[in-house]
């Protein structure tokens, strides 16, 4: 038997070789729907991104204010090592918002909104531009 290669064979266990054929295209919308519905919902895209966007601003506060130091929660080391990942996490959220920006245009959503909000949250709001549903006055087909 020849299958084409966009096809997946799902072999049931108590039949023996009996098989169901199905497309990548049978599956995709499922997992496309569970997507558009978390990055549509209100917990995701505002309150998990607030969320992020504390522990962030906690991160950078802890390495760059000296505060922590000088009290003691945290030793010298420690705060010399978070300013370095402070600066591995702005270029990665560069990244993402350079990346926002193109999907988004590719997608017909507002450039500036996602570009800042990917910029600020990172990845969550990439999820987000990749994922959330299109307005209806936005869509062309």
């Amino acid at each position: 038997m020849c299958l084409p290669a966009n096809r997946v064979v799902l072999v049931k266990a108590s039949s023996g070789s009996d098989g169901e054929v199905l497309g990548d295209d049978d599956q995709q919308p499922e997992a496309r729907s569970l997507l558009t519905k978390v990055a549509d919902s209100k917990l995701f895209n505002t309150y998990l991104h607030l969320l992020v966007f504390v522990l962030i601003l906690g991160f950078v506060d802890a390495g760059y204010s000296r505060d922590w130091t000088r009290i003691g929660a945290i030793s010298p080391e420690l705060e010399q090592q978070l300013r370095d990942l402070a600066v591995v996490l702005g270029e990665v959220h560069v990244a993402c918002a350079l990346v926002a920006g193109a999907v988004a245009t590719k997608r017909n959503l507002p450039v500036a909104p996602a570009v800042a909000k990917t910029a600020l949250v990172g990845f969550l709001a990439l999820c987000e531009v990749c994922f959330k549903s299109v307005p209806a006055d936005k869509k062309t087909e």
